[in-house]
């Protein structure tokens, strides 16, 4: 009797650690990331079933330029390819995509810098990623920031605009002096007159200059979020 409800047991035991699988019944795992990029990601959920996995909508994910970029010389409907270096897991230890996994992007819209430093935008569309063995995941996605492109930041902008400033600020301040002896006034006095007006040139000059063309160097990452569920086969 003793033997026979062992048995039962052992039986009983066995069919639920492998009844996940036998049935099809999802587990749940979690992406892998860098500290930095989980916590600004609003989920990290895989799903694993028996022959694939599911990367759930909202993940984000880093990649990074599989070569120089320039908003100088780039079109509309370039591709721009990206690689994830070390692939994708999740926590658990499941392989969700090898090492040198390619992300393939398109150009769909690009505005040149503006006056008033306005810097240059890029618009991707995100079509899919593909393996090292040929493999084609197709993959819906954006920029993961608050504006939906890439642009390179106000303070970059400001920087290199400040830069113009103080340069033609310089020549200003020159000008500004000149005119000030030209009024007869004494050295001390040109300087006087001189500065505001230099400083006026050089921060009307610098307004209007353009703002700074996108660039990035390959090795430079980008984080992206997906906007759909992306299955792989296992």
């Amino acid at each position: 009797m003793k033997k026979y409800v062992a048995l039962c047991l052992l039986i009983a035991f066995s069919v639920f650690n492998f009844a996940p699988f036998a049935y099809g019944v999802e587990q749940t795992e979690h992406l892998l990331n860098s500290k930095k990029v989980e916590k600004k990601s609003p989920t990290n959920l895989v799903k694993k079933e028996e022959n694939s996995v599911t990367i759930l909508e909202y993940n984000v994910i880093e990649a990074s330029f599989a070569q120089d970029f320039s908003t100088k010389t780039a079109k509309v409907g370039d591709k721009v390819d990206f690689l994830l270096n070390s692939g994708l897991q999740t926590k658990e230890g499941t392989k969700l995509l090898p090492d040198g996994t390619k992300l393939v992007t398109q150009i769909s819209n690009i505005i040149k810098p503006k006056s008033f430093n306005r810097s240059g935008k890029v618009s991707l569309e995100f079509i899919e990623f593909v393996k090292p063995d040929g493999t084609i995941i197709p993959v819906e996605a954006k920029i993961f920031n608050n504006k939906g492109y890439l642009s390179r930041g106000k303070l970059n902008a400001l920087g290199k605009g400040l830069g113009t400033t103080l340069g033609l600020g310089a020549v200003g301040v020159g000008a500004g002096c000149g005119i000030g002896v030209a009024a007869s006034a004494v050295i001390v006095g040109g300087f006087a007159i001189g500065l505001p007006i230099g400083i006026a040139v050089g921060a009307l000059a610098g307004l209007v200059t353009p703002g700074l063309h996108y660039k990035a160097k390959a090795g430079d990452t980008i984080l992206f979020q997906l906007l759909d569920d992306v299955s792989i086969a296992q």
